[in-house]
């Protein structure tokens, strides 16, 4: 005999009781549950980055002009602030900072570089 969803709440419910939370030291921890949610004050990483290898660019400008000259790269971990040049790509990196100017990243298997130019394939 099948059962309703409301019906089956109400049996777990009945029969459920809600553990108290309990403090203890991390290293005594693994295999318990967080009681409530750990927000950290600090924006880890500390910047915008990309979430995947391809090119850094201006959305308006690839608008202008559907071939950017490709200057440079950021590679993860890197701690230099680039700024992209106007009418400009940068290869990235799964994690580097996106450039300064870039407010959009395109996955390298949409795209190809003729003569240092990057074409997208939509």
């Amino acid at each position: 005999m099948m059962i309703s969803v409301p019906e089956a709440r109400k049996i777990i419910q009945q029969h459920v009781t809600a553990l108290q939370p309990v403090q203890m030291k991390l290293q005594d921890a693994a295999g318990y549950r967080l009681a409530v949610d750990i927000v950290s004050p600090l924006d880890i990483p500390a910047y915008p980055q990309s979430s995947m290898d391809g090119y850094a660019f201006s959305f308006s400008d690839w608008q202008q002009n559907p071939e950017l000259l490709v200057q440079g790269e950021m590679a993860a971990g890197s701690l230099s602030q680039l700024e992209i040049q106007p009418e400009t790509a940068v290869r990235i990196f799964t994690g580097a900072p996106v450039p300064y100017g870039a407010d959009t990243v395109v996955m390298q298997e949409k795209t190809s570089v003729t003569n240092h130019h990057l074409q997208i394939h939509e």
